[in-house]
């Protein structure tokens, strides 16, 4: 190996933008944050089309036993909503008694989680109790909300 290979220094040596900030890593951390955004967006295909009664006799479950299990759901459900809120409440004692905005901030993101998982939890056991695969959003609001057009 020769000795100017060893000390070979180029105009590159002392001006790579490219390199200072790195373009290859935020590069790739583009793309990631571009490839997740579109997943969030993108509508996904369902695996199988079946419905309800097709679905509980390929997994074996009566009746009955879906009827438990929505309202296992719901109990889960309610449990989630009265944790979230009490989260929910919590949050803003802590802005107004304490004054800790981190914390309300905190409060907020873990009510909002409880509230995502009792959507959740009364989703699917709506679900089951409509006897139905697929129901939409619009119908559970309905349902919720006690609308005409909604049976339950």
């Amino acid at each position: 190996m020769a000795v100017r290979d060893i000390f070979r220094i180029s105009w590159r040596t002392f001006f790579n933008p490219a390199g200072w900030i790195d373009y290859e890593g935020l590069k790739n951390q583009n793309i990631t944050i571009y490839n997740t955004l579109r997943a969030l967006f993108t509508r996904a295909t369902p695996g199988r089309q079946e419905t309800y009664e097709e679905a509980m006799k390929r997994l074996g479950v009566s009746d009955e036993e879906a009827q438990k299990t929505a309202s296992a759901y719901r109990m889960y459900a309610l449990c989630f909503f009265i944790v979230g809120l009490c989260i929910f409440v919590y949050a803003f004692y802590l802005l107004f008694g304490e004054f800790v905005i981190t914390g309300w901030l905190l409060g907020l993101a873990a009510s909002a989680l409880c509230f995502a998982q009792a959507f959740k939890f009364d989703y699917w056991a709506f679900q089951i109790r409509q006897r139905k695969l697929g129901v939409t959003v619009s119908e559970w609001s309905r349902s919720i909300l006690g609308d005409k057009g909604a049976s339950t």
